[in-house]
C-alpha cells in the first residue's frame, strides 16, 4: 500500500511513521512544510520507502501527480496554545483536511483516517482549548457529510503519552519537573480528574489495525476510541512518577484550582477496536518505567 501521512514531524506522526516502516512494507509520503523541523524523523527520511511533499513550495494538487494513495492518515493539528490566531487554527484543522479530502475523492483514495481528541466527546465546550475543540467538531460534521464519497475513520485519542513529547503536555511536564528537574514544589490541581492514559506504542499499533481495516473492508463512516479502556486519577500518575524516580519533589495538590468546566472523567470504549484484533499491551506503570529508564540513561532530549 501507499500511505499519505500528515503531521509526520510531530509526536504522534513521527512515531506512527516509524511503526509503519518497521511493521509493514508500505510506502509513505509525508506532507510537511519546507521549514518543518524534521529532527524526529531524520533517519526515516533516508528510507527508500519514504518520500515527502512540501506544501508551501508546490501546488497542493501536485501531491497526487504520479502517486496512487490507498489511505491518508491525518495527524497534523493546531491547538492554538499560547494565543494562536483563530484563522491559523481554522486553516490547519478545517480548510487543510477538507482540501485534502476533496483531492482524495478526485483521485480515488479509499480511506481517510482523521485524528481527534478525547475532550471533543464532551457535549460542553472545553474552554482551555475552545477554538481547537470547535474547529475539530466542525470538521467532524464535514467528515460525516463527505463519507458518502470516501471511507472515513475518525479516531478519538485518549491521553496519549510517551518519551520526548512536547514539554507543554501535562504528562511530559510531570516527568520533567518530578523525575529530571526534581523541582522543590510542583503546583498542581487536586488531581482527582480521571484520565485514560495510553502509551504511544499502543496508539501506533492501533493505527496499523485501522489502516488494515480500511483497506480490507468497505464502509462509509466509522469511529473508534483509542485508549487503555481504564482511567485513573491524574494525582495517582504524579505519585507513581515520584515513587519510581525516587524524587524529593513536593507535589502541591490543590495549589491550582480546577477550571470551571474541568473534565473529571474520560475513558475510551475500546470494544469496537478490540473486535478488530487490537488490544492495549503496555500498562501505565510499565510505560512510566520505560520513560524513566530512557531519561535516566541520558536520553531526555
Amino acid at each position: 500500500m501507499k500511505i499519505l501521512l500528515t503531521g509526520a514531524t510531530g509526536f504522534l506522526g513521527s512515531h506512527l511513521l516509524k511503526t509503519i516502516l518497521t511493521n509493514s512494507n508500505d510506502e509513505v509520503c509525508i506532507v510537511k512544510r519546507s521549514f518543518s523541523n524534521t529532527n524526529r524523523i531524520e533517519e526515516e527520511l533516508k528510507n527508500d520507502r519514504v518520500s515527502f511533499f512540501d506544501i508551501d513550495t508546490h501546488e497542493f494538487k501536485d501531491i497526487f501527480n504520479g502517486n496512487k494513495f490507498d489511505s491518508i492518515i491525518h495527524t497534523a493539528t493546531e491547538y492554538g496554545r499560547g494565543g494562536g490566531s483563530i484563522h491559523k487554527i481554522l486553516e490547519a484543522n478545517i480548510i487543510f483536511p477538507i482540501a485534502l479530502i476533496e483531492l482524495a475523492i478526485k483521485h480515488n483514495v479509499k480511506t481517510f483516517i482523521n485524528t481527534d481528541s478525547y475532550f471533543n466527546k464532551e457535549e460542553g465546550n472545553y474552554s482551555n482549548l475552545l477554538n481547537y475543540s470547535l474547529s475539530k467538531r466542525s470538521l467532524l460534521v464535514w467528515l460525516k457529510k463527505l463519507s458518502n464519497k470516501i471511507q472515513i475513520i475518525n479516531v478519538s485519542l485518549e491521553h496519549m503519552y510517551g518519551p520526548h513529547d512536547n514539554q507543554s503536555k501535562f504528562v511530559e511536564m510531570l516527568f520533567q519537573e518530578i523525575a529530571l528537574n526534581k523541582t522543590d514544589r510542583i503546583k498542581l490541581s487536586y488531581g482527582h480528574q480521571k484520565r485514560d492514559f495510553i502509551f504511544i506504542d499502543d496508539v501506533t499499533s492501533a493505527y496499523l489495525t485501522l489502516i488494515k481495516y480500511g483497506n480490507d473492508y468497505n464502509f462509509s463512516y466509522k469511529k473508534f476510541e483509542i485508549g487503555s479502556g481504564e482511567s485513573i486519577e491524574v494525582r495517582q500518575l504524579a505519585l507513581m512518577i515520584k515513587e519510581l524516580s525516587n524524587s524529593p519533589s513536593v507535589l502541591g495538590f490543590g495549589d491550582i484550582e480546577y477550571r470551571p468546566d474541568e473534565i473529571m472523567f474520560s475513558a475510551a470504549n475500546i470494544k469496537p477496536i478490540k473486535e478488530l484484533g487490537w488490544d492495549c499491551t503496555i500498562s501505565l506503570r510499565d510505560g512510566v518505567k520505560n520513560i524513566l529508564q530512557l531519561y535516566q540513561s541520558g536520553d531526555n532530549q
